[in-house]
């Protein structure tokens, strides 16, 4: 008895098999290096953040020791519609407490003329567009709010300079809104990403962590090759 020759069909089919498997490696492969230089350059920031923290330490010590025996208190921070951390800038402030008292779309009115009339500082413009992006990411316009952090994240990564530390809190933050703008649209690997790179975000700990939880949780039910697990290299 002899073996059975493969038809043409199953030959072709079993090529498009290899290529597609080489393309699929190929994206993984080229994830995991960018994921390696992601990593690299937060630990970069990471010390940088930790000499400029040591330096200023000791020189502001008795200045905030003053302000606190004055009776100073800092202001609580409120979450707002589940994904936004109040107060952020003063500028956003009586945006803020729109949002906070059900008047969402007077609150996008009023961040919209921050955008609109360019900012003094580049973090009113990222913190402004991020606010849009939370208030339209709570109406359900998710196109829009994808796209007003993609627009913050632009302007983070370009800010760098002489406040480079400042940019790069201002980036995770960015990232922060980008992965639960992605976990609304159920991209839930992509949305695993951007919360990862926004896990040293100040004060957002348990909100990323909690998010971060459930988008893998949602991609293990996904099957593979689903949509929700794949990440576009493009988005990263």
């Amino acid at each position: 008895m002899t073996d059975q020759i493969p038809s043409y069909t199953d030959l072709l089919e079993t090529i498009q098999f290899l290529v597609e498997d080489r393309k699929r490696l190929s994206e993984h492969l080229a994830f995991a290096n960018r994921s390696v230089e992601e990593f690299r350059e937060q630990a970069r920031h990471a010390q940088m953040l930790l000499k400029s923290a040591a330096e200023a330490t000791m020189p502001t010590l008795d200045v905030n020791r003053s302000k606190r025996s004055l009776g100073e208190a800092s202001t609580p921070s409120t979450w707002i519609g589940g994904s936004w951390l109040a107060p952020s800038v003063p500028a956003l402030a009586p945006a803020e407490k729109l949002w906070q008292d059900g008047q969402a779309q007077q609150a996008l009115i009023l961040a919209g003329s921050l955008v609109r009339h360019p900012a003094p500082t580049v973090s009113e413009d990222v913190h402004a567009r991020l606010f849009i992006s939370a208030l339209l990411r709570a109406s359900g316009d998710l196109p829009q709010a994808h796209k007003h952090a993609e627009e913050a994240l632009v302007m983070a990564k370009e800010a760098g300079g002489a406040q480079e530390a400042d940019a790069y809190m201002l980036a995770a933050k960015a990232e922060f809104h980008r992965g639960l703008c992605f976990l609304k649209m159920g991209r839930y690997a992509q949305a695993q990403w951007c919360l990862v790179l926004a896990s040293h975000l100040e004060g957002h700990g348990e909100q990323i962590e909690a998010n971060r939880v459930f988008a893998m949780e949602k991609c293990q039910e996904l099957g593979m090759g689903h949509y929700g697990r794949r990440i576009d290299l493009g988005c990263i």
